[in-house]
């Protein structure tokens, strides 16, 4: 699962991608700078960019997978996992991801 950020007929849309991979969570910048993606993450209501970290809303996050109970479990997993490197909020809200820049 990513946070793609890319340039869409002229304007700069952040979207979730991949939701089914909850292995290698991460935001992608394709093409933009840093401000305009940062300021995408924000209009899309995703969460918001800190250096080379976004923080990602775990509500969006989850709302973009498919519902099952099998997903759900694995989604609650990721969490549990970036929880205990301490790559959460402490209200478990945003989970912090890395940034790639293309």
């Amino acid at each position: 699962m990513y946070v793609l950020v890319a340039a869409d007929g002229g304007e700069v849309l952040a979207t979730i991608a991949d939701a089914e991979n909850l292995k290698q969570l991460h935001a992608e910048f394709r093409g933009v700078d840093d401000d305009v993606a940062a300021a995408a993450i924000a209009a899309a209501g995703l969460g918001t960019v800190d250096g080379d970290y976004a923080w990602l809303d775990a509500a969006a996050l989850q709302a973009a997978g498919d519902s099952s109970a099998e997903w759900t479990a694995r989604f609650d997993g990721m969490l549990a996992y970036a929880a205990g490197k301490g790559w959460t909020s402490a209200d478990g809200a945003r989970v912090r991801a890395h940034i790639v820049r293309s």
